[in-house]
């Protein structure tokens, strides 16, 4: 029996066939790329003078500005010695009104535990945090991870957030926060990306993952932080305190003297940039014509299964998804390529990745079917399936027959394909 591997995906694993163990199992348990580009934290201060000569003498003024800018975010975002790195998602800055009156803001300096209080109340927070220890033994593969907890008590499904960290040693000196595949010498603040957390309301995330650190970083204690979340509909929120936070913790000693003034906002606003969903609305509203006429076509998906090979040991026998497709064409079909969209138990998208897949995953995979030979009125699929990893965490998913190939030549694309992924690619099942 052989494996079948096409640039889309892997199909043709027969039903409790035993998988080569995945070298690297658990090697990094959070799933956040990790890249490295430096932006320069900006900080313009402004100061000008306006200097008035009279007869009976000299008045001056004194006026000055500032203001800080919010730079996009990366997978592994650091920030240190007066740095932030940024790459992957952008988000909006929070600010309050531009006419901001003293009776809306109240300055209140605060101690650590305070502060801590204060930062309760936000609508994503860190609710929980542990040094969790994989291996005692084999460090490099299993490494050490700071985990931090995050609760989402917004209304809101939250897709992607960024969560920063600041550590120190026996001590109670900083730390420079080093990734176990770091390659610089580390930072004092770090942020790192959760993404594709699929966080629903009044849920949470981190668990069982974790951000895997250098074995050398020696950290016996660490703080976390909330900095800023992006949901489905395209909604942003940076947290408005994230700045005193870095003020209290970057580089200082930890004790219970330290304290930050804090400017407390009233209210805790978004940004909403929402996604321009009327295609998708449209197209909810013809999904079921949209699905009978994909059931008119001659070849098509007849059955789903969700096919779970081995409780226990899911890196040899992974789970897979299963589907049956059927030929009532006059051709023999040689090729077709079949793909699939998932969603959670919240019916939130995933992105689905292949047991064997070092990339991110896709919310629209497509998997090639080769050399199945099915001949007229016959189906293919019964006894195969496409391996998906074991944190893929796919509660329900559809499929659709793309195109196939016939042994005369013979080929065809399906002209609903299009519109299938408007109705499902990375969107809510509803």
């Amino acid at each position: 029996m052989t494996f079948v591997f096409a640039h889309r995906g892997l199909l043709n694993v027969p039903l409790n066939y035993p998988i080569k163990q995945k070298f690297l199992n658990n090697f990094l348990s959070l799933g956040v790329l990790k890249g490295i580009v430096t932006i320069m934290k900006k900080f313009v201060l402004m100061m000008s003078m306006i200097v008035c000569f009279a007869l009976s003498g000299c008045q001056n003024n004194n006026s000055s500005t500032g203001k800080t800018e919010t730079t996009p975010l990366n997978s592994e975002i650091t920030s240190g010695d007066s740095q932030n790195t940024a790459d992957e998602i952008t988000t909006a800055t929070v600010a309050a009104s531009n006419s901001i009156t003293d009776a809306e803001l109240s300055a209140a300096k605060m101690n650590v535990a305070e502060f801590k209080d204060l930062l309760s109340g936000m609508p994503l927070k860190v609710i929980s945090t542990k040094y969790v220890v994989q291996d005692e033994n084999y460090k490099a593969l299993y490494p050490d991870m700071l985990q931090a907890v995050i609760q989402n008590d917004t209304n809101l499904d939250i897709k992607n957030a960024v969560v920063a960290f600041a550590a120190w040693d026996s001590n109670n000196l900083p730390v420079k926060i080093k990734g176990n595949m770091d390659f610089s010498s580390g930072t004092y603040i770090r942020r790192i990306n959760y993404n594709d957390i699929n966080l629903a309301p009044n849920s949470t995330y981190g668990e069982s993952s974790g951000y895997g650190i250098d074995d050398g970083c020696k950290i016996d204690s660490f703080e976390a932080i909330v900095v800023s979340y992006e949901t489905f509909d395209g909604t942003k929120w940076n947290n408005p305190y994230y700045n005193e936070w870095e003020k209290l913790f970057e580089g200082v000693k930890l004790s219970d003297d330290l304290t930050v003034e804090v400017v407390i906002k009233d209210s805790v606003e978004v940004s909403e940039n929402k996604k321009d969903d009327t295609t998708n609305k449209e197209s909810e509203i013809n999904a079921e014509s949209l699905q009978n006429n994909i059931d008119l076509q001659e070849v098509k998906i007849v059955s789903t299964k969700y096919v779970v090979q081995d409780e226990k040991h899911k890196a040899l026998y992974p789970d897979m998804l299963q589907a049956v497709i059927q030929n009532d064409t006059s051709f023999d079909i040689k090729n077709a390529v079949i793909a699939f969209a998932a969603w959670d138990s919240n019916n939130l998208p995933v992105k689905i990745k292949g047991n064997m897949d070092f990339s991110g995953g896709a919310y629209i995979k497509q998997v090639n079917y080769n050399d199945i030979n099915l001949v007229p009125n016959s189906t293919f699929g019964e006894s195969s399936g496409f391996s998906v990893d074991e944190n893929c965490n796919i509660e329900t998913f559809k499929a659709i027959v793309v195109s196939y190939e016939a042994f005369s030549g013979e080929t065809w694309k399906n002209p609903y394909y299009n519109d299938w992924c408007k109705l499902y690619e990375g969107v809510k099942l509803s």
